[in-house]
């Protein structure tokens, strides 16, 4: 079973807004990846230079 028919079995319709599937598909993954990048780098602590730990 392809996910086209799948998709259309499950909803009637391949495309939304008159874009196709796939469009949408990739537009999600693409969101996904730059959220949880984000999430990382956003979550990460920033380096000490060498001389601030004295003062």
């Amino acid at each position: 079973m392809t996910w086209s028919k799948l998709w259309m079995d499950l909803f009637g319709s391949t495309s939304f807004c008159g874009i196709d599937m796939g469009f949408w598909v990739a537009l999600s993954a693409v969101l996904l990846i730059v959220i949880l990048m984000n999430a990382v780098f956003w979550g990460m602590k920033p380096k000490e230079k060498p001389g601030e730990a004295e003062k």
